[in-house]
């Protein structure tokens, strides 16, 4: 296929899986657009570009151009105020319950240990189930390399991935009561429904009130929940149940404070971590989804 040849159906056709790609690298929607915008005018300016498979061209296009944009932007979240925390994504969310399931806040925060080449060829070969040979033709790597790198991936992630899934049934059960625990002040009930060692990341990008760092703790996330963060703030901000990166979370709307999303990690039919996103900036394309 030359270059001439790209037009939008023949992109638009492999648009899914190439933001899937792009999203699961990068964290974020609107930058994931963006890295697909590049590769479309990339595609259409390679005159010389042999295409025979248009999926694998535009691939290699895309992962290199997260793990450029990955590289770029470690020195901005080093400074970045406060934890930061991947964009959240509204449904519909139309892809299969396999890749569905490393769509969720808790996988995409658990990427975030592997440097950019391992975040590529973990995700290709773990996700997308992409051959060894055509892996290390997208990140330039030999085969041998690229099995290397893949297995220091999974070694790194190994602690900490979930063993077991939780249904989408019992996750919204667990949501719902965490939010009712919240609402009534029920303390006893939320330590109930957290894990002794749960972990709540805050994420407001210097733009919105959060926790400066994360709380460590069933009894101090439950305090924090309950008596800095308040009661009556929870009743005020109506908090509904919505799909957030394929999982039931929680968005709070508070009419002075702005909103929130509460995504959760839960194993056992109690909450492990808890990931709160305040930061205007990475909620604006949510709310448009939901709204």
């Amino acid at each position: 296929m030359a270059a001439t040849e790209w037009d939008g159906p023949t992109f638009e056709a492999h648009r899914p899986l190439l933001f899937s790609i792009a999203y699961r690298m990068l964290g974020s929607a609107s930058e994931a657009e963006d890295v697909l915008q590049d590769a479309w005018l990339r595609a259409r300016q390679d005159e010389h570009a042999d295409i025979r498979s248009p999926r694998a061209y535009l691939t290699t296009i895309v992962t290199r151009l997260c793990i450029d944009h990955l590289r770029s932007a470690e020195r901005t979240r080093m400074v970045y105020p406060g934890p930061w925390l991947p964009e959240p994504l509204a449904e519909p969310n139309q892809e299969s319950a396999e890749l569905a399931s490393s769509m969720t806040t808790a996988f995409l925060v658990l990427l975030e240990q592997l440097a950019p080449i391992e975040r590529a060829v973990f995700l290709l070969r773990e996700v997308f189930d992409l051959g060894f040979d055509e892996i290390a033709r997208t990140v330039d790597k030999s085969p041998a390399n690229t099995r290397q790198i893949l297995t220091r991936a999974r070694r790194r992630l190994r602690e900490s991935r979930p063993r077991f899934a939780v249904s989408r049934r019992d996750s919204e059960a667990v949501v719902r009561r965490f939010r009712d625990a919240c609402v009534t002040g029920n303390l006893q009930e939320l330590m109930a429904v957290l894990h002794t060692d749960a972990e709540l990341v805050a994420d407001g990008g210097g733009k919105a009130l959060a926790a400066p760092r994360p709380v460590i703790g069933a009894d101090r996330i439950a305090e924090f929940v309950i008596h800095l963060v308040g009661k009556a703030r929870w009743m005020e901000s109506a908090p509904e149940i919505v799909m957030i990166n394929g999982a039931p979370g929680l968005l709070l709307s508070h009419p002075s404070l702005g909103n929130s999303t509460y995504s959760f990690d839960i194993a056992d039919d109690r909450i492990r971590a808890i990931y709160v996103v305040r930061n205007p900036d990475k909620l604006r394309g949510f709310l448009e989804r939901v709204h």
